[in-house]
């Protein structure tokens, strides 16, 4: 895993600088990119358009979000006054956007995508990764949020038999084999994002 940010180039193009001297513990899965969205309207309002902040972190392997501390939570340092939506993505993933606004609580905006399964926006747009526990659909290792032929003709057969931090490594094991293209890629061929664009 690399010590700096993955998300500067496209289709993401987060321009932040983070990074951190070491992976700060064990439970570290990969750096994940979280978007905040604001809208008067529903989630089908909250496009590109409405994105007010953007920031790096970890999601550990229990699939909690956290700073690049690894245990503390985000700060964000904006003014909520309507509908706040959080937009996930990773790299080799299809992104999800929360289904209801978030709510706050003490200063605090909290959001579990992991259950029930209706908790991202629209029905198929997460996989059930254990009974009950909801996660994202994986696959999708040219980023274009749609898991595609392409993504094993042009990603996964150009690196299959590597071992590195690249995005056909589906289950982030650190090889490029079989593994990735049987379990994420041909369960997940054809499902996409409903992240309002």
């Amino acid at each position: 895993m690399p010590l700096s940010q993955p998300y500067n180039t496209s289709p993401w193009n987060y321009n932040g600088s983070e990074s951190v001297s070491a992976i700060p513990n064990n439970n570290v899965a990969d750096w994940i990119l979280i978007e905040l969205r604001e809208t008067p309207g529903d989630v089908t309002t909250a496009t590109p358009a409405t994105l007010i902040e953007r920031q790096v972190a970890f999601i550990l392997k229990t699939g909690e979000i956290v700073g690049l501390d690894g245990s503390s939570q985000l700060i964000f340092n904006i003014s909520i006054s309507e509908n706040l939506y959080a937009v996930i993505w990773h790299r080799n993933h299809i992104p999800v956007i929360s289904s209801v606004p978030l709510i706050e609580s003490g200063g605090i905006y909290s959001y579990d995508f992991s259950y029930p399964a209706d908790q991202a926006h629209s029905n198929g747009s997460q996989n059930e990764i254990a009974s009950n526990i909801w996660g994202l659909i994986g696959g999708d290792a040219n980023s274009s949020a749609n898991v595609s032929s392409e993504d094993k003709t042009l990603e996964w057969e150009n690196t299959v038999g590597n071992s590195d931090y690249i995005p056909s490594d589906l289950n982030l094991d650190g090889q490029i084999d079989n593994k990735d293209k049987d379990e994420f890629w041909l369960p997940n061929l054809g499902k996409g994002t409903f992240v309002p664009n």
